[in-house]
C-alpha cells in the first residue's frame, strides 16, 4: 500500500493594491515550483498597511487572483492590516498557518531564505539582548520604532534589512521559527522595486499604478483590472470627518484610541487646524513617528477604534 504524496499549499501575504503583473509573475513561478499545489492568500481586505484604502474592493481583487491560480483567501481585517510589519506578517502568516498551509512565498530585494533563517534563529536564541537593543536605541533621542529595530539587528547580526519586501520577509521568517511552524519559507526575487516610480513594458509596482491612476494615465499594461473597477475614494477626502472626530474628543478619550501612544493626542490635538490631509501628516511626522505610523493612527481614529 502507498501513501499518496501531500499536495502542496502554499500560502502567500498579500494586500494586491491593486493586483498587477508582478503579482501575476510570483503566481507562475510558484506553479511552475509546484504545478499541482493549492494557493491560500492572507490578503488585506479594505486598508493597508500604510493607512490608506486599498483602490480595488476586495471582491474585485479576489475574482482577478483567482483567475490567474488563487484557490482560496483569508481576510486580513482592519487591526492586522493596518499594522505595522511585525504586527501584520506575524498575524497573517499565523492564520495562513491554521489553514495548514506547508510553504510560504514572498517576493523579497535580496531572495536569501537562508540569510533570514539565520537572523531569526539568531533573535530567537538571543531574544533578551535583542529586546534589550530596541529599548536602547528607542532612548536615543530622535529614533523612531522601525530605526531602533534596524540598529539592534545590526549591532546584534551584523546584517542591515533595509528594503520594504526584506523587512515583512523576514518578520514572516521570524514568525514561523518562533512558533516553530511546519512551513517552509521561499523568496522569488522582486522583478520591481516596492516604492519605485520606474516601469518597463510589463512590469510596474502598486504605488506607481496608483500614481498612475491618479494622473489619468493608462494602467492598462501593468494590471488586468480595468480602470472603471478601481475606487476613487482616498484617505485625504476623509480629512474633514477626521477633524471633527479630533475636535470633539476630549484629550482622554483620544488616548484610548488605538494606535494612540505616547502622548501622541497632543499632537493631533496641536496640528488639527491644518487644512489638509497632507499637512497635517506632514506636521506630525518626526524622527520619533513616521509617516506610515501617523497614517495608520489617523485611520485608527477615523474610524473610532478603542483599545
Amino acid at each position: 500500500m502507498f501513501l499518496r504524496e501531500k499536495r502542496p499549499h502554499v500560502g502567500i501575504v498579500v494586500e494586491y493594491n491593486p493586483f498587477h503583473n508582478g503579482h501575476i509573475y510570483q503566481i507562475e513561478q510558484i506553479k511552475k515550483m509546484f504545478p499541482n499545489c493549492k494557493i491560500t492568500v492572507a490578503m488585506s481586505y479594505k486598508y493597508s498597511q500604510r493607512g490608506e484604502i486599498i483602490i480595488a474592493p476586495w471582491r474585485v481583487r479576489k475574482k482577478y487572483a483567482k483567475k490567474y491560480g488563487v484557490d482560496k483567501f483569508v481576510k486580513l481585517h482592519t487591526d492586522i492590516s493596518a499594522q505595522a510589519a511585525h504586527i501584520f506578517a506575524s498575524e497573517a502568516v499565523l492564520k495562513l498557518a491554521k489553514k495548514s498551509i506547508n510553504y510560504l512565498v514572498f517576493g523579497s530585494e535580496t531572495n536569501d531564505v537562508d540569510l533570514f533563517l539565520k537572523i531569526a534563529n539568531l533573535i530567537k536564541n538571543n531574544s533578551d539582548q535583542y529586546n534589550l537593543l530596541i529599548k536602547k536605541y528607542l532612548k536615543q533621542k530622535g529614533n523612531s520604532f522601525p530605526r531602533a529595530t534596524n540598529l539592534a539587528l545590526s549591532e546584534l547580526s551584523g546584517s542591515n534589512i533595509t528594503m520594504p519586501n526584506d523587512i515583512l520577509g523576514l518578520e514572516y521568517v521570524k514568525t514561523i521559527v518562533n512558533h516553530n511552524l511546519d512551513i517552509t519559507p521561499i523568496s522569488i526575487l522582486r522583478t520591481i522595486d516596492f516604492h519605485s516610480e520606474e516601469t518597463n513594458n510589463q512590469f510596474a509596482s502598486a504605488s506607481k499604478i496608483r500614481s498612475m491612476l491618479v494622473n489619468g494615465e493608462d494602467i492598462s499594461p501593468f494590471t488586468p483590472i480595468p480602470r472603471y473597477k478601481m475606487t476613487s475614494k482616498n484617505i485625504s477626502d476623509t480629512y474633514k470627518k477626521f477633524q471633527k472626530i479630533v475636535i470633539n474628543t476630549q484629550k482622554e478619550k483620544l488616548a484610548k484610541m488605538k494606535m494612540i501612544t505616547e502622548g501622541m493626542e497632543n499632537l493631533f490635538k496641536k496640528n488639527i487646524h491644518l487644512e489638509t490631509y497632507e499637512e497635517f501628516v506632514e506636521a506630525c511626522v518626526s524622527k520619533r513617528y513616521t509617516r506610515s505610523r501617523i497614517k495608520r493612527a489617523y485611520l485608527f481614529v477615523l474610524l473610532k477604534k478603542y483599545k
